[in-house]
């Protein structure tokens, strides 16, 4: 305001003082302040000296206003007062709220003031413009919006309403926030301590077990702080000591990048991009790198910052390893850090569009398998095995080194793998499925068993020599490459004239083509009616009765896949149980902790003990068709998607 009436000043005297200048015949009303101002340099006999003294003064403080933002826009815009639509005016409000000697409060009685203020029309809505009477430019955007829940039920009842005590009176406004800032500091000490940088107690409350993933109040969490104020040491602890994910995202999606970027500080900055896992090119919920912010608010050191991001930009990337079930992988470039998710990494795997349907990507240890859905992060889960593993097992989580593998999707439809052509595709699936024949994890009938050894044969060695393939070549070692391992030393010895015939038949029978991907799709070909072919299998416990009196645990491989669910003895690889799809039912046990099933064409009802039950439960549904992959009310957290 005082910049406005400064104008106003001005150009008044000006205008006086060249009246006689402005208003000649056929003159226009105003000329421009740069003719002015040229006129004024050259000393015309027009201007009186003041004047002129008062147009350079003019000039020069517009220079200084042009360099301020919106400052020239505010001197021309309508005063607040003529930008307010409506005002209305409670006449029970006071500035002192007291009574003068009649009785009476800015010239109202108390029945009166009753009466205007019953008489008044209740406000549905009362819209705040925050920027209500400054200088800063101001939108159509509307800031805040209150609604009265009270609009449109008549008068108030004002005998209910409650009079505070006399010691609340003088709290001040900000008691609220005073008190909600208290509770924030009570109820999260490890955003505190990282907002502060304070180490020492930082150090303790992570020693103590607090999670460096826990969101406040604000859905921030530590690291964000610690980013934010640009405590250095503090983000270090999290990163190291807290093993904190870097690119953890707070409510609005921001990332610690994103924060220490926008602060300038340089020093966070690099720690944080030293980090294996950090995703360069993150965006917020504006899709906003931290190179754009950091140019955008400029503080600090944001020079130097601008240049740590813009290096990192052009480093290489991290590459993880995608391995297939023959032992050989891929590395695949990381280019969101730990933030790339399954889909990114079959991009990377270089697979055509119509091979990619057919697999996906597992991660898998010793004793747990798990497939992944498309949006997932598997470095994330890599990070969390030992969590993923305690939730979903009994096992020491410190013996379970997890890879990612290249697998078929257990959603995969027979009908579809049958009609697979292409050579890359039938290998990946045929190493897959020897893989699991080796394991044990497909229980099938001798002869079987006997025909997929001799189709390994000829893949592995080629035709048949008689002088090379004696009855002495299968000794224990080439057996295990061709033979389920809990069969090499219970019956594969008593095989291996068997298999032999066979390959010698094979080896000399026209009729069967030797090119590798054809015998490898042979061998498939020999799987598909095994009934745990394609399956997910899972570990849990059944407990039967030895005798009257006490139970015998029997552990169990749980398979599910697209033909049913199907039991199997742990230790000797036996097939129990196998129910196809509408021929038994299920239930999810309580806490998720077993699955019950019951089978009316059997007479059968048991029940599996295992911490994975919810997954198995989740995937019969999928493949069942009772859900689809999309249905948006069932979640998952781990995998099956």
């Amino acid at each position: 305001m005082k910049g406005r009436r400064r104008l106003s000043l001005l150009c008044q005297l000006v205008l006086k003082t060249t009246a006689s200048l402005c208003t000649g015949a056929g003159s226009p009303s105003f000329y421009c302040l740069q003719d002015m101002m040229r006129v004024c340099s050259e000393t015309s006999v027009h201007f009186c000296p003041i004047t002129s003294k008062m147009l350079l003064a003019l000039d020069k403080w517009l220079a200084e206003q042009h360099t301020v933002p919106h400052a020239i826009a505010a001197l021309f815009r309508p005063a607040p007062v003529e930008r307010m639509k409506t005002n209305v005016i409670n006449p029970a409000y006071g500035s002192e709220g007291k009574l003068n000697d009649e009785g009476m409060l800015m010239g109202y009685n108390l029945l009166e003031i009753k009466s205007k203020m019953m008489s008044l029309e209740k406000a549905d809505m009362c819209i705040i413009n925050p920027l209500y009477g400054s200088d800063l430019q101001y939108t159509n955007r509307v800031d805040k919006v209150i609604i009265n829940p009270y609009f449109g039920l008549g008068a108030p009842d004002y005998s209910k309403i409650q009079i505070p005590k006399r010691d609340k009176w003088q709290h001040s406004p900000n008691c609220v926030t005073e008190d909600k800032d208290r509770q924030w500091v009570d109820d999260f000490p490890l955003h505190r301590s990282a907002c502060e940088g304070d180490t020492e107690l930082l150090s303790k409350l992570l020693d103590s077990g607090f999670s460096v993933k826990q969101l406040d109040s604000d859905h921030w969490a530590p690291i964000h702080y610690a980013c934010w104020h640009g405590k250095v040491e503090a983000t270090k602890l999290l990163l190291e000591k807290g093993n904190c994910n870097p690119n953890l995202l707070n409510g609005q999606l921001s990332s610690p990048l994103h924060f220490a970027a926008r602060g300038g500080h340089a020093e966070i900055v690099q720690l944080l991009l030293q980090q294996p896992e950090i995703d360069r090119h993150i965006e917020d919920q504006q899709k906003r790198t931290p190179l754009q912010m950091c140019e955008e608010n400029k503080q600090n050191e944001w020079e130097e910052t601008v240049k740590l991001l813009q290096q990192a930009s052009s480093r290489p990337y991290e590459k993880v390893r995608i391995y297939r079930m023959d032992g050989s992988y891929r590395s695949v470039e990381l280019k969101h850090g730990n933030n790339t998710t399954v889909q990114q990494i079959m991009e990377g795997m270089r697979l055509t569009q119509d091979t990619q349907q057919y697999f996906t990507i597992w991660i898998c240890s010793e004793n747990l398998h798990l497939q992944l859905k498309p949006y997932h992060k598997p470095l994330q889960h890599l990070r969390i095995w030992t969590e993923i593993v305690t939730d979903l097992t009994v096992l020491d989580p410190q013996r379970e080194t997890p890879q990612l593998f290249l697998r078929r999707d257990v959603r995969l439809p027979l009908e579809i793998e049958k009609k697979v052509e292409d050579p890359l595709a039938i290998l990946i699936l045929f190493d897959e499925a020897r893989h699991c024949l080796l394991k044990g994890f497909f229980p099938a009938p001798d002869s079987k068993l006997i025909t997929l050894a001799s189709l390994l044969l000829q893949i592995i060695y080629g035709n048949y020599e008689s002088k090379k393939h004696k009855q002495g070549f299968l000794n224990e070692e080439n057996l295990k490459s061709i033979v389920p391992i809990s069969k090499v030393k219970s019956k594969a010895y008593h095989w291996t004239s068997r298999i032999l015939h066979e390959y010698k038949a094979l080896s000399t029978s026209e009729g069967v083509s030797k090119e590798m991907h054809h015998l490898q799709r042979l061998f498939l070909q020999n799987c598909w009616d095994i009934p745990t072919y394609g399956a997910a299998f899972f570990t849990g416990q059944v407990y039967t009765k030895a005798s009257a009196s006490n139970h015998k645990v029997l552990r169990v491989y749980v398979a599910v896949n697209t033909k049913g669910l199907h039991l199997m003895n742990m230790e000797t690889k036996v097939l129990l149980i196998s129910l196809e799809y509408g021929t038994f039912m299920w239930q999810l046990g309580h806490a998720d902790q077993y699955v019950q099933i019951h089978s009316g064409n059997n007479k059968m009802n048991f029940i599996v003990h295992t911490k994975q039950a919810g997954l198995i439960v989740k995937l019969l549904m999928k493949l069942s068709g009772q859900i689809t992959p999309n249905d948006k009310g069932v979640t998952e957290k781990y995998a099956y998607g």
